[in-house]
């Protein structure tokens, strides 16, 4: 068992590895919140790195999901990032902070591993200026080789892309596959990081 000073430098080791994978491909972190419930061993830092400018790219990222312990005893050994247009799809950092802390938490709960895609149905916590009140958690695309996986010791550490979706596309997924949700996001004119895009039965 470890001790308490034991576990604390095992984090500071995985923060030190991760974030400076983090840094090197997206810059400085302008601020970060932390998620812990003591009582369960829980501590997750989620990271905001800003949109370089507009039309760029903003990015959420946790620290310490992968070390997350569920219920069933088995480790999340898996990071989250969340990419978002340049304006966060109309709503503050710290508004995308919570809803993430709660995603995240309910995450570790309810879901019995970290086999993806896996989409989180509608959640009436999402950001009320977004119409994507689902999410998809799947492999990275669009980012760096170096992303896909983190070697932290001797362990992999896979970073997952937590896109919000909408209901619709979130049936869409669980009917017919992702597959089919990649060939409907290329064929609409809206970005797949962009929360406020239209559902498919209000696309024009």
């Amino acid at each position: 068992m470890e001790s308490a000073k034991e576990r604390e430098l095992s984090f500071d080791i995985r923060r030190t590895i991760i974030l400076g994978v983090y840094m090197q491909e997206w810059q400085m972190p302008e601020y970060r919140v932390i998620l812990s419930k003591p009582e369960t061993g829980v501590h997750v830092e989620i990271y905001y790195f800003p949109a370089a400018g507009e039309g760029e790219i903003a990015r959420f990222a946790t620290v310490g999901l992968s070390a997350a312990h569920r219920p069933n005893g088995q480790v999340v050994g898996a990071e989250w990032m969340m990419a978002l247009t340049s304006d966060l799809g109309g709503e503050s950092a710290d508004r995308i902070f919570s809803y993430l802390s709660d995603l995240i938490a309910h995450h570790i709960e309810t879901a019995g591993d970290s086999r993806i895609p896996r989409v989180m149905g509608e959640s009436p916590l999402a950001p009320a200026n977004w119409t994507t009140t689902a999410l998809l958690l799947d492999e990275l695309r669009g980012e760096s080789e170096e992303l896909e996986a983190i070697e932290v010791g001797d362990e992999g550490v896979q970073i997952q892309w937590a896109v919000p979706v909408t209901v619709q596309e979130a049936a869409l997924i669980l009917s017919e596959g992702v597959e089919s949700f990649d060939s409907y996001i290329e064929e609409i004119e809206h970005s797949i990081i962009d929360p406020r895009r239209p559902d498919a039965s209000t696309e024009a």
